[in-house]
């Protein structure tokens, strides 16, 4: 019997960008109300939450919690972890609330640590990936890479990091599995913006594992889809594939899209793509695709935007991901948008935005 798959409808992207600002408001009136030089030290110490969320993921205490609360013996027992360390892990994040403390050391989950859990919305393997291991030690580097202009992963691992992870099968299957948490969010915001009712088939190129396109496919019946991404890579849409009852309409294609570009799409998707190339790459890349476009044909472009303004931004947050990990890599603005879009051959025809940081740039001839 195949599974039941929900699709939730996200509330509207104006709706959340006013709910934002006013969150983000208060932010900022919480901070101006604090004296300056505390104000920085929390900030600063800020890295004691984030690795200790990733201790938890990587414990899976969440996962030992789904059931029922446990007093703290027990999760030590259950993650093989040194009792008292542990309670004062968890008694920090419980204090901001992540995971509830009841009385007598017993521990609960709640609605942040749920987003640990191995289920849908699952957020765990994302934090393991950005809070432990290659990353990490790449962030340690920040300094070398503001000095110098120079990635911090040519340092560190000696060599571009997705040829890194093409040599190490454990690592590239936990990003391989972070980015299919993340798409999951990800889809549902664009599936609540976009209607792909119309289109014939749709080709994502460098499309990983294939959680966007699966869940367009589960919601449009009428529509196709083809996954084109690297042999190592795209092994893993088939398995999700099977999980969406899409296998009949959902095509895998090994292969290198600095390469080649399959043809057939009436539709191309590049989520989170352009943001790993330099402007040349990207340029060249857009032009390879325009060549196997038909006239009628669309580009999606799903990448988070930097707005020009003194506020919070994702977009300003992840673009320093970008500066350590990858050579020329970077988010973008409005702007350099449309030049990389306009130096291509191709016209920008809409931005739409999501309630997730990212937008939806639809690029046609």
């Amino acid at each position: 019997m195949t599974k039941k798959i929900k699709i939730p409808k996200y509330p509207s992207a104006k709706i959340l960008k006013i709910l934002e600002r006013f969150r983000y408001f208060l932010a900022r009136f919480s901070k101006s109300l604090t004296p300056s030089n505390v104000a920085i030290i929390e900030m600063v110490q800020g890295f004691y939450v984030t690795k200790a969320i990733g201790v938890a993921a990587e414990l899976n205490l969440a996962g030992h919690l789904k059931e029922s609360e446990k007093s703290i013996s027990e999760l030590a027992i259950l993650c093989n972890s040194h009792e008292e360390s542990l309670y004062r892990l968890m008694r920090m994040l419980s204090s901001q609330r992540i995971f509830i403390e009841k009385k007598n050391r017993i521990f609960k989950n709640n609605r942040l640590s749920n987003t640990l859990l191995d289920q849908q919305n699952s957020m765990r393997h994302m934090v393991i990936h950005q809070v432990n291991g290659i990353n990490w030690k790449m962030f340690e580097e920040l300094d070398y890479t503001v000095k110098t202009g120079k990635n911090a992963a040519q340092k560190v691992l000696g060599m571009d990091i997705f040829e890194y992870l093409e040599n190490n099968p454990d690592k590239n299957e936990l990003y391989n599995q972070a980015m299919t948490n993340s798409s999951l969010m990800l889809s549902y915001a664009i599936l609540s913006e976009y209607n792909f009712g119309k289109i014939n088939t749709i080709i994502d190129i460098g499309g990983g594992q294939g959680i966007l396109l699966a869940m367009i496919l589960h919601k449009y019946k009428s529509v196709k889809g083809k996954i084109f991404d690297l042999p190592h890579v795209v092994e893993g849409a088939k398995k999700i594939a099977e999980q969406y009852n899409v296998t009949d309409r959902l095509e895998t294609i090994p292969g290198n899209f600095f390469k080649n570009i399959p043809k057939g799409g009436d539709m191309y998707f590049l989520k989170s793509i352009i943001h790993n190339l330099s402007d040349n790459q990207c340029i060249h890349l857009l032009k390879d695709i325009k060549e196997v476009l038909p006239e009628n044909g669309k580009i999606l472009i799903f990448e988070p935007i930097i707005e020009t303004n003194n506020r919070y931004s994702f977009a300003k947050l992840y673009d320093i991901q970008m500066l350590v990990s990858r050579s020329g890599g970077k988010e973008r603005t409005r702007n350099e948008f449309k030049n990389i879009i306009n130096e291509s051959g191709l016209k920008l025809k809409r931005i739409k935005q999501t309630v997730a940081p990212f937008y939806i740039i639809e690029v046609s001839l």
